[in-house]
């Protein structure tokens, strides 16, 4: 899940292949790459809550909007409750 002022995003995000360090998430970050690739995107606005009912196949982030990122786990498809400490 990437989250930027305005957007939840919740999706894939791909590493471009630069070997074994290329393919850490911080190491990316703090590289002088401008975007970070996401694909199978749902996007939710965080500032009302809704969210586009189509799926993006692809998108690109701007590193410079994103505020935080966290693992996102699809509790539903594992047929597990979420935890109150998991919930936003």
């Amino acid at each position: 899940m990437v989250v930027t002022r305005y957007f939840s995003l919740e999706g894939h995000i791909h590493f471009p292949r630069l070997g074994k360090e290329g393919r850490r998430l911080s190491n990316m970050l703090n590289s002088d790459r401008k975007f970070i690739a996401m694909t199978h995107v749902k996007i939710i606005n965080r500032l009302n809550g809704t969210q586009d009912p189509n799926i993006c196949p692809f998108i690109q982030v701007n590193v410079e909007s994103i505020e935080f990122i966290q693992p996102y786990e699809d509790l539903e498809s594992e047929g597990r409750e979420a935890s109150p400490s998991m919930m936003p």
